[in-house]
């Protein structure tokens, strides 16, 4: 018994007229007939009567019928959702972010996935350092990650959202904070607070790299991993620190800001994959961040 029999058969239940049946089935008269013949055979009943004026299903063939239909909905079932999770429509997907990487994009980019594909299981990790969601995206632990640019590896590609900037952070009461046109060169002889260092966090070796480009290596006196606990001692006059600008919105008070020159080097935000992931809803979640895969 074929799934070409049992096909056959539930068109001429629904038809009772062969050659309606076959121009469904799209195979002429005689194959339709010769099927019926072999599935009747095998099931040892006749399912049809025939007369030359009409077909009816025999007893047999209603409880056959009745007991088909169900399978056959299964059957369409699976077939819409193995089209779907072939599309990148349903299926699961592991997104990784950073805290202060994500903290605007994710939100919106969970509730756009949820709308328009519903189906779609999201798996949220974070926030992780940018460093540890690059071991996971090369481990094949994580789809994508929402953190800091540039992140290199191989197969990684990524997609900038936008660019933010640094800031100076500073006790008010700080001799430097009345300086005009403060520059990062000022800060050379201070004490740091900063990120943790060789735990992969981005921001840590953008500092540094700032810090490098204006001549000195900063003196680093106190690590967290905290904005917020960060900002904390920079008010209570333990170091300065160089942060994204969009930290100054947490208004700590007894903290100055001073945005670093136009010049300066900016911060990266961004999504981040590997280009050899096969997961077909990672491509619904790429356009829905505005990036044009190959193949769409």
């Amino acid at each position: 018994m074929e799934l070409r029999h049992l096909q056959s058969f539930m068109v001429l239940a629904t038809e009772l007229n062969f050659t309606r049946a076959a121009l469904r089935l799209h195979i002429a008269q005689p194959p339709l007939s010769q099927r019926i013949r072999e599935l009747e055979d095998e099931l040892g009943v006749k399912l049809f009567d025939r007369s030359t004026r009409k077909v009816t299903l025999t007893v047999a063939g209603r409880v056959f019928l009745d007991n088909l239909q169900p399978m056959f909905r299964q059957l369409d079932s699976a077939v819409q959702a193995c089209r779907k999770a072939g599309r990148g429509e349903t299926g699961s997907l592991r997104l990784g972010y950073t805290g202060r990487a994500s903290h605007v994009r994710l939100p919106g980019l969970v509730r756009d996935c949820r709308r328009h594909y519903s189906d779609i299981a999201l798996d949220i990790q974070g926030p992780l350092p940018t460093g540890e969601l690059r071991l996971k995206l090369l481990d094949g632990a994580l789809d994508a990650a929402l953190c800091f640019l540039p992140l290199e590896g191989k197969h990684i590609v990524s997609h900038e959202f936008m660019l933010s900037e640094f800031s100076i952070a500073l006790a008010d009461a700080h001799p430097l904070a009345a300086r005009p046109g403060l520059r990062v060169a000022d800060l050379a002889h201070e004490p740091f607070i900063a990120y943790p260092s060789g735990k992969g966090f981005h921001l840590r070796g953008a500092m540094d790299a700032i810090c490098l480009e204006a001549g000195f290596l900063p003196r680093v006196v106190r690590e967290t991993e905290a904005s917020q606990t960060l900002l904390c001692l920079v008010a209570a006059g333990t170091g300065v620190a160089i942060i994204p600008r969009d930290i100054e919105s947490f208004n700590m008070e007894g903290v100055a800001f001073r945005p670093l020159p136009a010049d300066a080097p900016k911060l990266q935000h961004g999504i981040a994959w590997l280009e050899t992931n096969q997961n077909p809803a990672l491509g619904r979640l790429l356009a829905l961040c505005g990036v044009v895969t190959a193949g769409e």
